[in-house]
């Protein structure tokens, strides 16, 4: 079994012997199915919506998740590589294996409770993005973009560069409604 390892978080690929797939052949919504053991390579997944799925040893490549919706859904040794979630919304995620984001972007995405913790978002654009009480307790962000994030608190506990603070400070200082004024 193969794995992929992106800052620590080392996660189980899909069988070698599976033929990477092009299009995605589940009907939207997609309700209490599991999905598991494939390589998804640029499928377009624009405006669906899963609920209560759970995806295992699967690799999402140069992918369009434009306006997704994810609710309670449960990721376990997942892949993202390359892929697009601008203006997804994502409820209540569950990482209970190894999940990693690798150069994906998240504009204008929204996270609503859930679990991500340990979770690897490896040179991601999170420009925007909204977390609204998600637990990240061991979430690696360090090499992503982190400008005008909204719900700072969320990040309790994340691994952060110190390159970021600045930007973090921004987004926290707005987070209260802080009034910075010269003395």
């Amino acid at each position: 079994m193969e794995t992929k390892e992106v800052r620590g978080a080392k996660v189980l690929l899909p069988s070698e012997d599976e033929t990477p797939v092009s299009s995605w052949p589940f009907g939207t919504p997609l309700e209490g199915e599991k999905v598991s053991n494939t390589e998804f390579r640029g499928v377009d997944l624009s405006s669906h919506r899963w609920e209560q799925v759970e995806l295992s040893r699967l690799v999402f490549a140069d992918s369009r998740m434009m306006g997704l919706t994810m609710e309670d859904v449960t990721l376990s040794d997942v892949l993202f590589q390359g892929c697009q979630f601008d203006y997804a919304t994502l409820n209540r995620l569950r990482a209970k294996g190894s999940v990693a984001f690798v150069n994906c972007r998240f504009r204008e995405a929204i996270f609503t409770g859930g679990d991500l913790g340990s979770t690897v978002f490896d040179d991601c654009s999170l420009s925007g993005v909204e977390f609204d009480s998600v637990k990240m307790a061991g979430t690696d962000i360090r090499e992503c973009e982190v400008s005008g994030i909204i719900g700072v608190s969320s990040l309790k506990g994340a691994h952060v560069a110190p390159s970021q603070l600045p930007e973090l400070f921004d987004a926290f200082a707005k987070d209260l409604g802080l009034k910075v004024s010269e003395i």
